[in-house]
């Protein structure tokens, strides 16, 4: 089953990345705020190709949008991280997320 709230969270959390608001994201795209929001929230059911076009926009790989568990060639990722986190649920890597955010925002 499609997870649309977990995709929602990684778009938003890409265009934050980016430094797009949620109106600059949808007039990029050229569908409204409200849609943008939805999608995020994971109201909206998302089309591959919306998806496409996003991932376009915000300069991420499409991959990084739908899935969780993703290692592209070109990433590096720290493997003592990685051990400790490879098993942990959906609650803890939420947290994780988030914490990494507020930690993100301060640097």
């Amino acid at each position: 089953m499609i997870d649309y709230k977990a995709i929602g969270r990684r778009i938003s959390l890409y265009r934050k990345k980016k430094g797009l608001t949620q109106a600059a994201l949808s007039e990029m795209l050229g569908v409204s705020e409200s849609y943008i929001s939805q999608v995020e929230r994971g109201i909206a059911k998302i089309s591959l190709s919306r998806l496409d076009e996003i991932s376009e926009v915000l300069s991420t790989d499409i991959a990084l949008l739908i899935s969780d568990n993703v290692i592209l060639p070109d990433m590096s990722v720290n493997s003592e991280v990685f051990e400790i986190i490879k098993n942990w649920d959906k609650e803890k890597t939420d947290f994780l997320i988030k914490l990494l955010l507020c930690a993100d925002k301060q640097f």
